[in-house]
């Protein structure tokens, strides 16, 4: 027996597992689907062991999913954190089809008829309690979480992009969107104001450079057409030439506009914008 699984053996026990629904104000950000609404949701699960550690996750809210994490406590509770694969296969298998979502409302069977209802799938349950348990096994073997996964670690930091979106007109409904006219940050200010144009996405991409200083792009498209969207990734080409862009058509686009756009732009009169796909290379450690 190895000495991690040694560890393993007397890991400390959860005692306790609190699932909390939130909501956080958000903006008119357009997509495949529509808009968001005013307000997202999340559901926390908050994990606690004898040894007085905390684990958290984190998934999409929802009652249905709310709910069901709640049934799953008993599985959980008691439990040695060692044992986390043993642990989601028994929610798993308590789970009558995990695939499938109970409608808990008529506002939740509207979004199943939608393309992207993935945020209602009860395998976000399992995601959730996983997460956690693999935050309080970290916590306990002095490791990130990281270290636990797959080949374990492959680097130590990541370049992150900047997530712009098409912004809809707030002032076009009756929703209780944020407002920040005054605020003296570009960000703040442009997400919440109308961006449907490539010269309105450029400026969103350079606020996001000035506020957090990132270098790559990825454009949520599935809103205009595949042409419109290749003028608005390369207005933020054209604004930022050094850095790689991508763009996300939620899909949306037909195989053949796929196929144009990988192409450089073939069937839209378009320079070749889009950052090329890298293949997946072996990290230094």
């Amino acid at each position: 027996m190895s000495a991690q699984q040694a560890a393993l053996g007397g890991s400390p026990v959860v005692t306790g597992m609190r699932v909390i629904p939130v909501a956080g104000q958000d903006s008119m950000l357009l997509n495949l689907c529509g808009a968001h609404g005013p307000y997202f949701t999340r559901n926390l699960v908050i994990l606690t062991d004898n040894a007085g550690r905390t684990g958290v996750g984190e998934v999409p809210g929802g009652e249905g999913i709310r709910q069901t994490l709640e049934r799953s406590r008993p599985l959980v509770e008691g439990r040695p954190i060692g044992l986390y694969n043993a642990i989601i296969g028994d929610i798993r298998r308590s789970l009558a089809d995990a695939a499938r979502h109970r409608v808990t409302s008529a506002a939740e069977a509207a979004i199943l008829r939608q393309p992207h209802e993935i945020n209602l799938r009860a395998d976000n349950v399992l995601t959730a309690v996983e997460a956690a348990l693999l935050d309080l096994l970290g916590q306990f073997l002095g490791v990130p979480v990281a270290a636990l996964l797959g080949a374990g670690q492959q680097r130590e930091s990541v370049r992150m992009l900047a997530y712009l979106f098409y912004v809809g007109d707030r002032r076009k409904t009756d929703l209780d969107y944020p407002v920040e006219s005054q605020a003296a940050d570009g960000w703040l200010r442009l997400r919440q104001e109308a961006a449907l144009t490539p010269a309105a996405i450029a400026r969103q991409a350079e606020a996001a450079v000035e506020r957090y200083g990132f270098k790559d792009f990825k454009l949520k498209g599935g809103v205009m057409d595949g042409a419109a969207e290749m003028e608005a990734v390369t207005a933020i080409k054209q604004r930022f030439p050094d850095g790689r862009v991508t763009l996300d058509p939620n899909g949306a686009w037909s195989l053949r506009q796929s196929h144009c756009a990988r192409a450089g732009g073939m069937c839209w009169p378009m320079p070749r914008t889009l950052a090329a796909p890298r293949r997946a290379t072996p990290a230094a450690r």
